[in-house]
Order: structure tokens, then sequence, then C-alpha cells
């Protein structure tokens, strides 16, 4: 009779942990869709065209509509489409041979339901098709919303650190 009831009992404590790790929470979600945006903003030196094309496609799917973007240290800023986004981070890809995306001391705070608000820092590595080594580190703010059951962002600003 014991073993009946500690069988049960055990059965109920697996489902309940296998529950935990199978359902995605939201702050999950959010954390997925930055190491999505590092993966497919990221080029390997020997990526192909086929890899190239689908990376661009899928960045239009992390943002919003509009997206509002503040980085006025490269002067971009303004609302645009994923599809623009998509476009400016393509040709910023082509330019390059290689470039790395990474992201740290990722913060998430859920302001409202529906809403998140994310600091995080951005390292940029890479290298033009000159030459020219890339290598920039900048904090980001960003904003995701929910929207049919997907968070997007739909705001992006790089803070100005002040450096020593």
């Amino acid at each position: 009779m014991k073993s009946k009831y500690f069988i049960i009992a055990a059965l109920v404590l697996f489902g309940i942990v296998a529950m935990r790790f199978l359902v995605q929470t939201d702050e999950k979600k959010v954390r997925t869709q930055f190491s999505l945006l590092a993966e497919w903003v990221s080029k390997e030196p020997d990526e192909s065209l086929v890899t190239t094309s689908h990376n661009i496609q899928h960045i239009a799917t992390l943002f919003a509509d509009p997206c509002a973007f503040k980085a006025d240290i490269i002067s971009f800023t303004g609302s645009y489409t994923p599809d623009e986004i998509a476009g400016f981070a393509g040709r910023g890809r082509f330019s390059v041979s290689y470039l790395t995306l990474k992201f740290y001391d990722l913060d998430i705070i859920f302001v409202q339901e529906g809403v998140a608000q994310a600091t995080v820092t951005a390292k940029l590595t890479g290298k033009t098709k000159s030459g020219d080594i890339l290598e920039a580190t900048h904090e980001l703010k960003t904003v995701l919303t929910k929207a049919e059951g997907k968070w997007r962002f739909s705001r992006v600003e790089v803070v100005e650190v002040l450096q020593k």
C-alpha cells in the first residue's frame, strides 16, 4: 500500500518537474529572442549565400512593426519596419568577412502584461572585407512586446557610456 502512494507521489513530482522544463516562461522566451538575434546577425567567414539569406530573412521576425531605434553614435534613429531592419542588417553583413554579436548581463523587467524592458551589454566583433577590425561594446536598453504569443523588439536604444 505504501509503495502505491510512493509511486503516485513520484509520478506527480516527475510531472511537475517535466512541466517546468517543457513550458517556457516569458523570461525564457525573451532571452531566446536575444540568442536568436545574436545568432542571425553573426556571420561565419565561410558562410554560404543560402545561410546568409536565411539569417537576414529571420532577423525581420524578431522585430515589431514598427520598431523604434535610437543609436546616435551611428546616426541610426527612427522607426523602421522589420523588413527595413533586415535590409540594414543584410547590407551590414555583406560588408564584413565575419561578424560576431554576443550579449552579456541581460536584465529583464516585465513592466506590464505583454511588455518587457531589457538592458544588456552587446559586444560586436568582426572584420570588414577591406581588412579593418571591428570591435564595439555598448549597453542597450530595449523594449519587447508580446503580440500573437511572440515577443518582438519594439524599441532599441544604444546607451552612450562615458569612458575613462
